[in-house]
């Protein structure tokens, strides 16, 4: 008697992938819902609704609706920052790094950007009343300092940058561009988007006496 066919099981692993999206996608509808209503405007069915996704699912997903805020916040977070540290790495002139910099926190902050700068502010003012969303945006602090603080080292290095100290001036270039990017983000009339980057590479060209 000839033994039936047996069907091979698909690869355990596929299904894990399939879920892994289904959340990721989720959590980028949470941060589009979480720009467009801020933090305490975005609830499970906003993101539902958003996402496709059954509010029953993003309660299994993430328990409670602070907890899918955290995880929103940190997934945008880190997709910015992984994204820019790929362009980075494809620019080798330490000068150019910076401006790219400047330029990203600049372009988020846009009165008409989608997304970005307005979840960035939405992350101040929901870290300072949780504190595990407050270790969250200092990490993200320390991500972008960093960012900063080697591109100047490397400046110092090659000779493109007569004066500097990395650390304190990278807080201080961050602290800088956080200051003229909320009056952007505001639509500030005397900030233009022109005007913010103007300020901003300027100031950096004399803190850092770059020979550009």
């Amino acid at each position: 008697m000839s033994t039936p066919p047996t069907s091979t099981p698909a690869p355990a692993h596929r299904g894990g992938r399939r879920a892994g999206r289904r959340k990721t996608d989720v959590l980028q509808a949470a941060v589009r819902v979480l720009a467009e209503r801020g933090a305490e405007g975005t609830r499970f069915q906003d993101v539902s609704a958003a996402s496709g996704v059954p509010v029953s699912t993003l309660q299994y997903y993430f328990g409670s609706r602070e907890d899918l805020l955290i995880a929103a916040f940190k997934h945008a977070s880190e997709t910015e920052t992984a994204r820019l540290h790929e362009e980075l790495a494809q620019v080798p002139d330490p000068w150019d790094r910076l401006v790219r910099i400047i330029e990203t926190v600049l372009e988020g902050c846009r009165p008409e950007a989608p997304e970005s700068g307005r979840v960035w502010i939405e992350s101040w003012r929901y870290g300072m009343r949780d504190e595990e969303m407050r270790q969250d945006v200092l990490r993200d602090y320390n991500a972008w300092r960093t960012l900063i603080a080697d591109a100047i080292r490397a400046g110092m290095d090659s000779g493109a940058f007569a004066a500097g100290d990395p650390e304190p001036d990278a807080i201080v270039i961050l602290s800088l561009l956080d200051g003229i990017g909320l009056p952007t983000a505001l639509g500030d009339p005397a900030v233009s988007m022109a005007r913010a980057r103007e300020l901003m590479l300027t100031t950096m060209a004399r803190l850092l006496q770059a020979s550009r």
